[in-house]
């Protein structure tokens, strides 16, 4: 089971958060991984200028879009199964 920690303090609000969440609900859905992936929110993380930060089993990553949360998400979760 992975475990994604989305940081939903306001830095992180603002630098895109809420849309990063919503792309991480519907890729592990369209993967049909919902039982292997669990999503969380988290408030701070204290790197607020490196991006929207995440956890991915205790990895932190940062995107600034949806398309390096894709990114993120197709190299850490689809292809480490």
């Amino acid at each position: 089971m992975h475990v994604v920690t989305v940081c939903v303090g306001s830095a992180c609000h603002l630098k895109g958060s809420h849309s990063i969440i919503n792309y991480f609900k519907q890729a592990i859905k369209d993967a049909g991984l919902e039982g292997d992936v669990e999503l969380k929110g988290t408030f701070c993380m204290d790197k607020c200028t490196d991006g929207a930060n995440l956890l991915i089993d205790e990895e932190l990553f940062h995107a600034n879009s949806t398309d390096e949360a894709r990114e993120i998400f197709e190299r850490e979760i689809l292809q480490k199964r």
